[in-house]
């Protein structure tokens, strides 16, 4: 649903040239969802690695989604109800667009894994605490690691090669049947992220099998 309505917000921008409105009901989840998918589909700028890293910024950060709460953080409220993979879903949703787009980002898989990583990883301070002020307040940058330092560290191994950027708007498919499993995220087949600089499709079933039957017996 996210991936559609930023569609038809693109397609107001566009194509019909009219301002769009975006709010649910609270502000903080669907909004940046919606908001920052359509930013994405409109300005290749949010397509490389420096501008995406903005995106999440502004858009997610310092708009004051609840991080904490929504991740299950210590610094969060006990309430599980308060617990929700927005962001998660939302990076989801840019997966689904590395795949439909192979050509048009500038980092790769494993780059998006990361991010999805550690969200929930506790390792960096990045995603820490619901808003500017709680991490001001409580000297989050002073007193962590920064996760876009880590992945700027190593940008070989986060850039995808494949990458070509065009002034282009890109159209994505939404319906079920044009959606992939994120197997590295909510699988976890071989335990680990593709390591390549391009992007790769999950194996076919077909693959697998084959991939299965030519290894050692137990």
């Amino acid at each position: 649903r996210s991936l559609k309505a930023a569609v038809r917000c693109a397609t107001a921008l566009q194509m019909e040239g009219r301002p769009v409105i975006v709010h649910c009901s609270d502000g903080w989840d669907r909004t940046p969802q919606i908001v920052s998918l359509a930013q994405l589909l409109l300005d290749p700028y949010y397509r490389t690695m420096e501008g995406f890293q903005v995106l999440i910024e502004k858009e997610w950060l310092d708009f004051g989604h609840k991080m904490a709460d929504r991740c299950g953080q210590g610094l969060g409220c006990a309430d599980p109800n308060e617990r929700s993979p927005i962001f998660l879903q939302w990076l989801d949703c840019v997966h689904q667009l590395l795949l439909q787009f192979p050509v048009s980002f500038q980092f790769n898989l494993t780059y998006l894994y990361k991010i999805a990583q550690h969200t929930y990883s506790n390792l960096f301070g990045t995603f820490l605490a619901n808003s500017l002020s709680e991490r001001r307040r409580l000297k989050i940058r002073e007193r962590t690691r920064s996760l876009w330092s880590y992945l700027r560290s190593d940008p070989a191994k986060f850039r995808n090669f494949l990458f070509i950027r065009k002034d282009e708007v890109l159209w994505p498919k939404c319906e079920v049947r044009d959606l992939l499993l994120w197997r590295e995220v909510f699988v976890g087949e071989g335990g680990s992220p593709p390591e390549s600089g391009g992007l790769e499709t999950p194996p076919t079933s077909a693959t697998r099998r084959r991939r299965d039957s030519s290894g050692d017996s137990a």
